[in-house]
C-alpha cells in the first residue's frame, strides 16, 4: 500500500428509532460491551464501538440523533460476523428493554460504508 490509498473501514451501524431515548443508545452501548463474543473481540483490541452523531439527517427526527459504531480493527472476524453478533446482542436486548419498560426501540442495523460513514 503507497501513501495516500484509500483503506476501507469494516463495521455495523446500529440505530434506534424515534422512540429512544440517550439513555437507551447508552445502555445498549453498554450491553454490546458485555455480550459476547463482542466482549472477547474488545478485550483483544479486535472491534471498537463508539457513539457518533447520526449521518442521515432524517427530518423532524423526535430521538436521539446518536447512533453505535461497532468498527472492525484487523482481520479476525468478517463483517458477516460481526453483523450476527450485533444482530443477535441487539435482539436480546430489545426484548429485555421492552420487558422492562415497554415500547419498542425500533433498531436498524447495517453495514458502514466503506470510508467508515
Amino acid at each position: 500500500m503507497t501513501e495516500g490509498d484509500h483503506v476501507a473501514v469494516l463495521g455495523v451501524r446500529v440505530r434506534l428509532g424515534a422512540g429512544a431515548t440517550v439513555d437507551d443508545v447508552r445502555a445498549l452501548k453498554t450491553w454490546l460491551k458485555r455480550e459476547e463474543p463482542l466482549e472477547e473481540l474488545l478485550s483483544g483490541r479486535h472491534l471498537r464501538i463508539e457513539e457518533r452523531t447520526g449521518t442521515d439527517g432524517t427530518p423532524g427526527r423526535l430521538g436521539p440523533d446518536l447512533e453505535l459504531v461497532l468498527e472492525i480493527l484487523g482481520d479476525v472476524v468478517t463483517l458477516a460476523a460481526l453483523t450476527e453478533y450485533t444482530a443477535r446482542a441487539v435482539k436480546t436486548w430489545t426484548n429485555n428493554r421492552r420487558r422492562l419498560q415497554g415500547g419498542d426501540p425500533d433498531p436498524q442495523i447495517r453495514p458502514l460504508d466503506p470510508d467508515g460513514e
